[in-house]
């Protein structure tokens, strides 16, 4: 089944062709094996857009449904709205129904599984004959055909109107959110955001909305750990959907209670939907300052490291508001001493979004020497470079005179007190191209042009192809000074090349040359 997938359309794209492959799966999609079924009922479907011989897959499908064995009718229930969309058969129609309705759980389980898939393609005038099924199908006696019942109202409501989807679909969304089986409950949480923006509800129907929002609150309630991490995972969603007076009305004081769950994963997930909910303005900056402070106090102190890194590789999104959080910058400066690498290369990451925020007296006083110098001599390679790669930021932000006077020399006596430790040194030379790059031209750009030719010349073969790699970059900026490549860095290459002998330095001394 799996190698019919994939003769056609490459070998075989003709009716003619394709119509022998069909009597083959049809054998193959009754098998008692169901990951045989299943690859079959995805040939069927992959193969059904090069068959324009209609009745032939119209009447295969219905002799699956009439089989007596229910393999064949879990197959046919994958294959109905693949074909039906191919064909547009109302004779589907009526045999989804009758598989809807069989008695066999498996086969309706299979056909609430793709409930969803069939009903979005057919007419409001349709989809209404068939809302009894849909309702039997969420209330029906096995959990397991609930669940992918209640899961398939994201599919349905997205392009009809709110009057229909209120008063079908909002039901079916609030039996599913209190449903005795967890694993129901679940299913809804996993796709509530997709399944509360398909009901299409505008500013027009607030009870509804309020009605909708309640609903996921009481998933963000439940006693079930896997119930409540579901929801969270759509908790930025749902605040973008409601808006700023729905979060304060239904969700804000729930948020202290989800932060301190006894599940990781529930605060895992709260730390990034507290962040992704900050962005996009749908909250004002004061409601963002006055509610997540707090939390992102408790997330930064977590025991697990999975919980800060949610936030501190996501917090540079509301860096302007830093200012106004004094107590988790205290926590990411202390946290820059973590024994976890991962937490530290947060830290790094974020350090020059705290001299934005917070400003460079600041940073100068209390950030540059417990933090950045620390950080950027890290024992972990990825720690350093994550130093590195925040220079550029930090350039701009501290300006040419303040990096010349305060971080320069520094960076430079690293490199001098590193005579034994050539990573340190490649590490620094690295730091030297991002600020060329970030300043492109004047009194910095100079002096840390002089520090990547110092680099070229370094005992280390390893250290002068990073200070030629650093090099390179300059020159294919296009916007670096023209004058100083010129003159001062395409001569020193030249001079580099002919004496080197390790063949990767020529290598990389000849690329420089070759983009002046």
């Amino acid at each position: 089944a799996s190698q019919i997938q994939l003769l056609v359309p490459d070998l075989l794209s003709t009716n003619t062709q394709v119509m022998p492959l069909i009597s083959i799966l049809e054998r193959l999609s009754t098998m008692e094996e169901t990951v045989v079924r299943d690859e079959a009922v995805k040939a069927v479907n992959h193969v059904a857009p090069y068959v324009t011989d209609f009745t032939q897959l119209t009447q295969m499908v219905k002799r699956l449904v009439a089989a007596d064995w229910f393999t064949a009718k879990v197959s046919a229930a994958g294959m109905c709205p693949k074909l039906f969309e191919v064909t547009k058969e109302d004779d589907l129609r009526y045999v989804f129904r009758d598989l809807c309705q069989d008695d066999t759980p498996m086969v309706r389980r299979s056909a609430a599984k793709n409930l969803g898939s069939f009903l979005s393609q057919l007419s409001f005038e349709k989809v209404q004959e068939l809302q009894p099924i849909l309702e039997h199908l969420c209330g029906d006696e096995q959990d397991s055909v609930r669940l992918l019942a209640i899961s398939s109202l994201a599919q349905i409501g997205a392009k009809f109107k709110p009057d229909w989807t209120t008063q079908v679909l909002l039901p079916l969304v609030k039996q599913g959110s209190t449903d005795l089986s967890w694993r129901v409950r679940h299913n809804l949480a996993k796709a509530f955001s997709d399944v509360a923006i398909s009901l299409n509800l505008n500013d027009n129907y607030p009870t509804q909305k309020k009605l909708v929002m309640s609903c996921f609150v009481a998933l963000l309630q439940d006693q079930e750990g896997e119930v409540r991490a579901g929801a969270v995972n759509h908790l930025a969603q749902m605040v973008h959907w409601g808006g700023a007076t729905l979060f304060t009305s239904h969700i804000q004081a729930l948020l202290p209670a989800l932060a301190d769950d006894v599940v990781v994963d529930v605060r895992s997930k709260c730390a990034l939907a507290l962040m992704d909910s900050s962005e996009g303005g749908t909250l004002p900056d004061e409601m963002i300052v006055r509610s997540f402070t707090p939390l992102l106090e408790n997330f930064l102190q977590d025991e697990y490291s999975e919980v800060q890194l949610h936030v501190l590789n996501n917090l540079s999104r509301i860096s302007h508001l830093l200012n106004q959080m004094p107590d988790v910058v205290s926590n990411i400066i202390s946290m820059s001493k973590a024994t976890n690498w991962r937490v530290r290369e947060g830290v790094a990451q974020l350090l020059p979004h705290l001299a934005e925020a917070r400003g460079m007296d600041f940073f100068s006083s209390v950030l540059q020497e417990p933090a950045w110098m620390a950080l950027l001599l890290d024992q972990v390679c990825d720690v350093r470079y994550a130093c590195v790669g925040g220079v550029s930021k930090l350039c701009l932000v501290a300006g040419d005179d303040w990096i010349v006077q305060s971080l320069l020399p520094q960076h430079i006596k690293i490199y001098e007190l590193s005579s034994n430790a050539y990573l340190m040194r490649m590490t620094i030379l690295r730091a030297h191209a991002e600020m060329a790059t970030a300043t492109k031209t004047g009194h910095l750009f100079f002096q840390v042009i002089d520090q990547l030719l110092r680099g070229i010349v370094d005992k280390v073969a390893n250290v002068r192809m990073v200070a030629s790699m650093g090099l390179l970059k300059v020159i294919k900026d296009g916007e670096c000074d023209q004058d100083v490549i010129a003159s001062k860095v395409k001569p020193a290459i030249e001079q580099a090349l002919a004496s080197e002998e390790d063949i990767d330095c020529q290598h990389l001394f000849s690329d420089c040359l070759n983009a002046c």
